[in-house]
């Protein structure tokens, strides 16, 4: 038996014992896809037991925290200004961009964020599979007030239990201001991840990426940014947040976002 197919069978017996723990999307994609048990054995050396532990805890968050429940038009318009799927760099590999500058945090939406942050990190990992992903995070133009440090904590802590996934990790442009932020942030980095920080120019990222590929922002040719259809604004689905109002109108103005009401 292989390493692969006994792993597949530990946790096969695991989900027949504790079914509730998982969901069935993702149980079938460790019983169907080879890559889904490979990414647990390959992140510690085919260790099974290490891989077991962490699939189980992986796979067990997932069903928790709710992963399968949302589509990409669960979340309001207003937030995918601050992220943004780039197509593949060179090597093929898919790249999703961060754009700082645009992310200002209300503790209204604490956990939406959080959600927001996961739904992208699954969907970029399903579309990139054993190859992998790029991270670009864009701070031109950003300052404190735009860096959450237990939103970032956050990410990093669940990109842990996506392993292999991510393949590099390029900060641009970082301004002087937030060294000091960067340097916690990097704190708070495993080392697997902190191996793939790359600390770059914009100029620099055509060495990586096609500039058909890169927005205007960053000095490529790309004056559109993809967004996924059917996106509501935020003051048309807050109540589906358990906001209200008052909130509403202090989020668009804090933003310096016009409402269409």
């Amino acid at each position: 038996m292989s390493e692969i197919e006994s792993l597949r069978v530990r946790f096969n017996k695991e989900v027949d014992e504790n079914p509730s723990l998982y969901h069935p999307i993702d149980v079938e994609r460790v019983q169907k896809e080879e890559w889904q048990v490979k990414r647990y054995l390959q992140e510690f050396n085919n260790n099974e037991e290490q891989a077991f532990e962490l699939m189980k805890k992986a796979l067990q968050w997932k069903k928790e925290f709710g992963i399968h429940d949302r589509t990409d038009q669960y979340f309001p318009l207003e937030f995918y200004d601050s992220t943004e799927f780039l197509g593949r760099d060179k090597q093929g590999r898919y790249v999703q961009l961060e754009i700082f500058r645009n992310q200002i945090h209300f503790k209204e939406l604490t956990l939406l964020y959080r959600q927001y942050v996961v739904h992208n990190l699954e969907r970029i990992d399903r579309m990139a599979g054993e190859q992998g992903f790029i991270l670009l995070m864009d701070t031109n133009g950003a300052g404190v007030s735009n860096i959450n440090l237990d939103l970032t904590k956050f990410k990093l802590n669940v990109i842990e239990l996506y392993p292999g996934s991510l393949q590099q990790f390029f900060v641009i442009d970082l301004p002087w201001l937030l060294n000091p932020i960067m340097k916690i942030i990097v704190g708070f980095m495993a080392a697997k991840i902190r191996e793939k920080l790359v600390y770059i120019k914009r100029q620099q990222l055509l060495d990586y990426m096609d500039e058909e590929n890169l927005p205007v922002s960053l000095n490529g040719k790309k004056d559109k940014s993809h967004m996924p259809d059917n996106l509501e604004r935020l003051e048309k689905c807050f109540e589906r947040f358990a906001l209200n109002e008052k909130f509403v109108d202090q989020y668009y103005s804090t933003r310096k976002i016009k409402r269409s009401n």
